[in-house]
């Protein structure tokens, strides 16, 4: 390993040199890519030096990617998910060896065939994070859960400070691997919804309102993310006629319920828009143009970074009542329904056509939301990372 450079980078109180290790690839935009990538960028813009030790990448959203290893697909609990082929030592090492890290922060659960092997690899005088981002769905991840950590026990020594960016990630990390985590939240860039809907203008968020209120659904067509509860909340509202006239709908993403939920749709008497996979830039239109974004999920929820981004937009949340969600919200009741029990439809149903029907009511929920997005803006989680990665280089000096 060669020593660290006398140049710019200052660990005790200036530049830092960091080094983002995620064992999946960064051509997807999920939840751990939209963490790194937006803290990434703050850090960039304080002047630090961020790298991007990654899975296999073909296109490069940020400077400094450094593919580590191919990914392979697997089902696992009834989810699809990339999981790295073994890396390289002799490319980890290089890639260590060319940029010395003061701070290498690993997001976890992580493999031991990338992760675990740079952490094996990392320079002694290294700090190590590990933020970990998962809750458990069930008893079959948390076991497995429990196996990862017994595997990565060796590796796992090696991190001086641990993240967890909910109290349900922490319960994670605490179980699995029996580390005791700080809880600091995702961040959202509010700045950069502003600018997007900036450019484009009012008129296609005015397109897609056209025609009576509008409701929101984002995310993928699995069970655990509720798309059919709310298409089952649609049918039993426009039966019983809760709805106020013109209501429409649009359900953004794919996955492979979405056919399922195309032939529940036909058999409401209103109009549900499938438009399929919702891009970034695309994103912002569509969360603005929104007069309620419900997401329904159930379970395996840890944070719901899709809440601060349509908050960021302007639309009033309205959230299943689970965990991670419930911590988004700091346990606003009027902006959480129910997720399971034999009123949970029809209270579903009744919470959209309130917040579409009582102004005030309305008003109140959407200022609140608003109050929480501070809490969350990415200067702000930025700062508090920040000063735990001087603390884990502050553990490394010492020992």
């Amino acid at each position: 390993m060669k020593g660290r450079p006398a140049g710019p980078c200052n660990p005790s109180e200036g530049r830092l040199r960091i080094g983002f290790v995620f064992d999946d690839s960064l051509d997807v935009n999920d939840g751990v890519q939209q963490y790194i990538v937006t803290l990434g960028r703050e850090l960039s813009r304080r002047g630090h030096e961020v790298h991007y030790l990654v899975g296999e990448t073909r296109r490069h959203p940020v400077p400094g990617i450094h593919p580590l290893a191919h990914n392979v697909m697997v089902a696992f609990n009834g989810n699809r998910m990339r999981i790295p082929l073994p890396a390289g030592r002799g490319k980890i090492r290089r890639v260590l060896s060319e940029n010395p890290f003061d701070v290498l922060h690993v997001q976890a659960p992580y493999s031991p065939f990338l992760a675990g092997r740079v952490l094996e690899s990392a320079d002694p005088r290294t700090g190590v994070v590990a933020t970990y981002h998962i809750a458990s769905t069930g008893r079959l991840q948390y076991e497995a859960g429990r196996l990862l950590g017994v595997v990565n026990r060796r590796s796992h020594r090696r991190v001086d400070r641990v993240i967890a960016v909910s109290p349900a990630a922490a319960a994670y990390a605490r179980g699995t691997a029996g580390a005791d985590a700080l809880v600091i939240p995702n961040p959202v860039d509010t700045a950069r919804f502003r600018r997007a809907l900036a450019y484009y203008g009012p008129e296609p968020v005015a397109r897609l309102r056209s025609g009576g209120p509008h409701v929101v659904f984002l995310g993928r067509f699995v069970e655990r993310k509720g798309p059919q509860a709310l298409l089952r909340a649609l049918a039993w509202g426009r039966h019983e006629g809760v709805f106020p006239p013109g209501m429409h709908v649009t359900m953004g993403g794919r996955g492979p319920l979405l056919d399922e939920c195309r032939r529940m749709a036909e058999g409401i008497d209103m109009r549900v828009d499938f438009p399929g996979f919702i891009s970034e830039a695309d994103k912002p239109e569509l969360l603005a143009s929104a007069d309620v974004a419900v997401f329904p999920s159930t379970v395996g929820e840890t944070f719901g970074i899709v809440l601060l981004e349509a908050m960021a937009c302007g639309a009033l949340i309205l959230a299943g009542d689970n965990p991670g969600y419930r911590y988004t919200l700091e346990g606003d009741d009027d902006s959480l329904f129910p997720i399971s029990g034999p009123d949970a439809t029809a209270d579903l149903a009744k919470k959209i056509a309130r917040a579409l029907d009582d102004p005030a009511w309305a008003g109140r929920v959407r200022a609140r939301q608003a109050g929480l997005l501070s809490h969350y803006e990415v200067a702000s989680v930025a700062d508090r990372t920040e000063s735990v990665y001087r603390k884990a280089i502050q553990d490394r000096a010492t020992m």
